[in-house]
């Protein structure tokens, strides 16, 4: 169980570390950069998972192929990693461990929450479905082709075959030896919510100047998904009661995190555009409601800044112009609409 969950924890930690090595911008912090390159590596699963699916070919076959390409894509971050580090030594600064102090409240908020989401599990009902998914991947070898409530074979299940989350926590359930409900309760959760509260931290940092406001910013962020169990279906409640689940995934994560490109794309931002493709992937990959919800995400921002562009500038050429990262953004969206409708028929 310890070497399970020791070797999960790696994996969960050093492959998106290294992977955003690949796709580094110089001005981003560590922590953006680790955002990112775990947003990589569920866009690679997504990619390579989706043709394995709709062929009904064995899990086994996408685990060791998906295996090979991300231990490749590691090894290319380490290298690249390597060489930067011996680039930078002559200008590397000591990191200040005062800055951290008023995150503190933020920090100690966080562990408290994934403290009492493992002491204090909730199983949702949905358990009965995306955990039992996983499991019968493992069992049967296939993906998406079995009844989860009686094993039975079926044709592949269009409403979930693009979102390959829980195919995902099956690869994952496969590297480490853990059940899939152990990776998805006691660590998937309170690892999710960490990065969860990483993208807010990422957040407060485009829309407040002031470093000293951010931590408040998080922590009242903290504060509201605390007392935002309204209903089953705030995406606050989806946060702390089904996070392992790639609706919670997405409304928690990849939404705040689509505002923080945004945010890049209004301030000219560079390499931004290969965000904003990689980050549509990973919608996808949590669900497939995201094909036509990020879609319309993307759209209400474009005209939005479209229309400021027009404003401040009074040339229609300008404000065309940047409705063109969100065009571009939506095609994988758009080619994942495609494979639904083709699958569903």
């Amino acid at each position: 169980m310890l070497r399970g969950i020791t070797n999960t924890i790696i994996i969960l930690i050093l492959a998106p570390f290294l992977c955003s090595e690949l796709i580094r911008r110089k001005e981003s912090s560590a922590l953006e950069n680790y955002v990112f390159g775990l947003a990589a590596v569920w866009a690679l699963f997504e990619v390579i998972s989706v043709p394995f699916i709709i062929a009904s070919a064995p899990f086994s076959v996408l685990s060791t192929v998906y295996s090979v390409v991300l231990a490749l894509l590691v090894l290319a971050g380490s290298v690249k990693l390597t060489l930067r580090r011996k680039k930078e030594i002559s200008d590397k600064k000591d990191f200040d461990l005062r800055s951290l102090l008023p995150w503190i409240p933020v920090i100690l908020l966080l562990l408290a929450q994934c403290v009492f989401f493992v002491m204090f599990q909730h199983y949702d009902g949905d358990d009965s479905y995306y955990v039992a998914q996983s499991t019968i991947t493992l069992k049967f070898d296939t993906m998406f082709r079995r009844d989860v409530n009686n094993g039975f074979y079926i044709e592949v299940e269009g409403r979930h075959a693009l979102g390959a989350l829980p195919i995902w926590i099956s690869w994952l359930s496969d590297m480490s030896g853990l059940h899939p409900a152990i990776i998805d309760h006691s660590i998937m959760a309170p690892y999710l919510l960490t990065v969860m509260y990483a993208v807010y931290a990422m957040f407060s940092g485009r829309i407040i100047k002031d470093k000293k406001w951010r931590p408040v910013f998080v922590l009242l962020i903290g504060l509201w998904y605390i007392h935002s169990n309204v209903s089953l279906y705030t995406a606050e409640t989806f946060a702390y009661t089904r996070t392992w689940q790639g609706k919670a995934v997405f409304a928690n994560i990849i939404v705040p995190l689509a505002f923080c490109l945004v945010a890049d794309i209004y301030s000219r931002t560079k390499n931004t555009l290969p965000l904003c493709l990689m980050l549509s992937l990973c919608a996808v990959f949590c669900t497939s409601t995201a094909v036509y919800m990020l879609i319309i995400l993307y759209g209400c921002a474009g005209l939005v800044l479209g229309c400021a562009a027009f404003i401040k500038t009074k040339k229609l050429k300008n404000a065309l112009l940047t409705l063109v990262p969100f065009i571009i953004a939506s095609l994988p969206l758009v080619a994942g609409g495609v494979i639904y409708l083709i699958i569903r028929r």
